[in-house]
C-alpha cells in the first residue's frame, strides 16, 4: 500500500496576482488566456493547461464584474481560484475592454478566450437547476 504524501508547503496564490503594469514592465513573454471564470470548472482547468507551452509563462486575465455583467463572486475571489492552478503563473484582474491591450503588452500570441471555448454554460445550468 502506498502511503499518502502530505504536502508540507502552502502556496500563497496572492503572489501570482499582479497588476498589469508590473507584468508589462518585467519584460516577460507569456501566453495568455482571458475570461470571467464565474465558476472555475474542470473544462477551464484543461483549457488553461493546454494554453501553457512548456517554455513560456501563462498569464490569465480575470474580468472585473460590471453593472451590466454581474458575477456570482468578486473578481479577486475568482482570481485566487485561478491562481491556485499549477499551470498558471500570473493572474491580472482587468476590465474586459482592456484585456487585449494587456495581452499585447506581454505576449506575442493572442489570448485564448476561455469563455468562448467552454462547451457548456455551467452558471446558467446551475441557476436553471435551482429554479426547478
Amino acid at each position: 500500500m502506498v502511503e499518502p504524501r502530505v504536502l508540507d508547503t502552502v502556496v500563497d496564490t496572492r503572489t501570482k496576482i499582479v497588476e498589469a503594469e508590473t507584468l508589462a514592465s518585467s519584460g516577460r513573454q507569456a501566453h495568455a488566456a482571458k475570461g470571467w471564470f464565474d465558476v472555475l470548472t474542470s473544462e477551464h482547468c484543461e483549457l488553461l493547461e493546454q494554453a501553457r507551452p512548456a517554455d513560456h509563462k501563462l498569464l490569465v486575465l480575470v474580468y472585473r464584474e460590471t453593472e451590466d455583467r454581474p458575477a456570482p463572486l468578486p473578481a479577486y475571489d475568482r482570481a485566487q481560484m485561478v491562481a491556485a492552478l499549477a499551470c498558471v503563473d500570473f493572474v491580472c484582474i482587468a476590465d474586459a475592454s482592456e484585456a487585449d491591450a494587456i495581452v499585447a503588452s506581454v505576449s506575442a500570441e493572442p489570448a485564448i478566450n476561455v469563455d468562448v471555448r467552454q462547451s457548456r454554460d455551467v452558471v446558467r445550468h446551475v441557476f436553471a437547476t435551482q429554479r426547478s
